[in-house]
């Protein structure tokens, strides 16, 4: 972007030699090829936390930098640790394979454990809120993890830490965590109780026993929330598989002792199959047929006016109604779980039961229209939109289920004062820099080699 930047600035339009850039100039359209592939992510930040505060007092301009509806009542971030990934889950646009093939890159660009803590001391300057580590910490090996929570421990932080696990974890690991920050969360995608089906897509490929053994090991280190997610439309699953989740949730329940700390949740895959996963690259290979392929069937797809009809794809067990309606059967299913174990008081339970009956009569009923003839569809689906709106923003879930316990939402006014002054110095510091050496920037060059740049 920089070497773009300057080339634009200097009244040169000469882009060939920018790696990794599209462009078009007139009717000329060029591609440069990936050549640039960091092998770190140290040298930016991911996600811009600084530039975003900065950004509210250099523009004074509150608002906009917001980065989702909400997030001032409930201003919960998230760190990447990493670009690639270690593991191969068929159905996942992240995984080693597309990156590969779209990204050209073949290993894994960490940030470091001193560059994470760093930004994990500067949120906590801003925010009390929860701090979500995406991706599994333990794709860096050993020495990695070590290195995060001996320096993590010496911030004797606040904030609760979210982690996220891609396999079986031992109490050892926890213990670790336990150790090095006072409140702390899982996030697990476990996808389906069928340990033959995990292995097969990639995911917590390890045996039900070793699943229950993982809760166990975490809720025993003070683990204070866990996230248990399943989903339907994986590869493998037939209507019948995934209806029996649920049933893996209560053995779950009961082996960990009916611990309420754990959370359990079920969602279709929707409303795409992830572009560039192996299954949307080999469809027949994984079970899959595809219903959109190209940029524009996405779009026409996510006009639909139902989730049913958005869905771009079916797999060699489950239809778009096969799909559908094992969801909302796992959902009821799930609900009266929860009920049943007290994990949800019984108006939540009602509330969430009368969501589901009418997404399920919103879904008939989108049908019944669809098969009207085409002129008369726009009338009908005209005086449902209301309806529908609505029905985009039901849950089959409990309302706060998905959010972790937040005591305090920020730091004290002198901290955040401070840190925004601290942004705003550093901007003038650049821009002076900048004045006095305006032609520095100009050098900067890459080394595709080393995967830096450098002036």
């Amino acid at each position: 972007m920089l070497l773009l930047m300057n080339k634009l600035e200097m009244g040169t339009t000469y882009y060939a030699d920018i790696p990794n850039l599209t462009w078009r100039k007139g009717d000329e359209v060029g591609y440069n090829p990936l050549t640039y592939v960091p092998k770190d992510l140290d040298d930016i930040d991911v996600p811009g936390y600084r530039y975003t505060i900065r950004s509210v007092f250099k523009y004074k301009n509150f608002l906009d930098p917001l980065p989702y509806n909400g997030w001032l009542q409930y201003p919960n971030t998230a760190l990447l640790t990493a670009r690639g990934c270690t593991q191969n889950c068929l159905i996942c646009g992240g995984s080693r394979e597309a990156y590969e093939q779209n990204c050209r890159r073949h290993s894994l660009a960490l940030r470091s454990p001193a560059k994470l803590i760093s930004d994990i001391q500067f949120i906590s300057r801003f925010s009390r809120a929860p701090i979500f580590i995406l991706h599994d910490l333990r794709q860096g090996g050993r020495e990695y993890v070590d290195e995060f929570f001996q320096r993590l421990k010496k911030l004797h932080l606040k904030n609760e830490i979210v982690f996220e696990l891609f396999q079986y974890a031992d109490e050892a690991y926890f213990k670790q965590i336990e150790e090095s920050v006072p409140n702390y969360s899982v996030e697990i995608t476990l996808e389906t109780h069928d340990e033959k089906i995990r292995e097969y897509n990639g995911k917590f490929s390890c045996t039900n026993a070793k699943v229950i053994e993982t809760l166990n090991s975490a809720l025993k280190h003070s683990c204070k929330k866990i996230d248990l997610f399943f989903m339907v439309g994986i590869p493998g699953q037939t209507p019948q598989s995934a209806v029996e989740n649920i049933d893996f949730c209560e053995t779950i329940h009961l082996a960990c002792s009916k611990d309420p700390r754990i959370y359990y949740f079920v969602a279709p895959l929707a409303p795409f199959l992830d572009p560039a996963s192996p299954a949307f690259e080999h469809p027949e290979i994984y079970g899959y047929k595809k219903l959109c392929h190209t940029l524009e069937d996405h779009r026409k797809a996510i006009a639909q006016p139902s989730w049913k009809h958005m869905l771009s794809y079916e797999t060699k067990d489950m239809t778009r109604n096969d799909i559908v309606n094992s969801t909302y059967e796992s959902a009821e299913r799930l609900n009266d779980f929860k009920l049943t174990y007290g994990l949800i008081d019984h108006d939540s339970y009602e509330d969430i039961k009368w969501k589901i009956e009418k997404s399920k009569e919103y879904i008939r009923e989108i049908d019944r229209i669809l098969a009207l003839p085409e002129a008369e569809q726009a009338k009908a689906l005209a005086e449902l939109r209301k309806e529908i709106e609505q029905l985009n923003s039901y849950s089959i879930c409990g309302k706060n289920e998905l959010k972790w316990e937040v005591q305090k939402n920020y730091a004290n006014f002198y901290s955040l004062a401070l840190v925004g002054l601290e942004q705003l110095y550093q901007d003038y510091v650049n821009k002076i820099k900048y004045l006095l050496r305006p032609k520095k920037r100009l050098q900067f060059t890459l080394d595709p080699e080393q995967g830096k740049g450098k002036l």
